[in-house]
């Protein structure tokens, strides 16, 4: 498995990944309604192309081969009630295709960013992650991230709340 920062050219196969991996996670839990405006806002190859070119993202991509595994999309700059005075980097998503689940690709992402973060002058790495994704959560406190806040999240119609982890680096 290789670990890289993306390129426009991975645009076609990460717009599948990114849809994929978001419907796997979050399908049983909210409507096909909402599921399919997040969906059609988010991930179109058209928005993921944007956002590939946009300075201020960075994704990263995990490949076995010709196929994108799992991704992580950094927002620079962008910062949460709390970390105003903080050079802080978002962890905006990361995903893993499940037939890799367990095989610790989250880790090794988390790690590839970290190490990324601070090469890039950043002091902490900040996430949202659903209040009901306690599985999520746990990883993160493993990986070293504590909560201090949370924000809303609006899923189609749906407002959702996200609680924030941090990690200073």
């Amino acid at each position: 498995m290789l670990i890289r920062l993306a390129t426009i050219t991975d645009a076609p196969r990460l717009r599948e990944l990114s849809e994929t991996t978001f419907r796997d996670t979050y399908t049983e839990y909210n409507t096909a309604e909402n599921m399919e405006k997040h969906v059609a806002k988010n991930f179109t190859i058209e928005q993921i192309e944007k956002e590939l070119k946009d300075p201020a993202n960075q994704y990263v991509v995990c490949e076995d081969g010709d196929n994108l595994t799992a991704f992580v999309k950094l927002v620079r700059n962008h910062s949460a009630k709390g970390l105003e005075r903080e050079h802080a980097i978002e962890i905006e998503r990361i995903y893993v295709r499940k037939v890799f689940h367990g095989m610790q690709l989250g880790r090794k992402l988390i790690d590839f960013c970290t190490d990324w973060a601070k090469e890039n002058g950043f002091n902490v790495i900040w996430l949202g992650v659903w209040e009901h994704n306690h599985n999520a959560m746990r990883f993160y406190e493993k990986m070293g991230y504590e909560r201090f806040g949370e924000h809303s999240f609006v899923l189609g119609d749906d407002n959702q709340t996200d609680y924030l982890m941090k990690k200073y680096i």
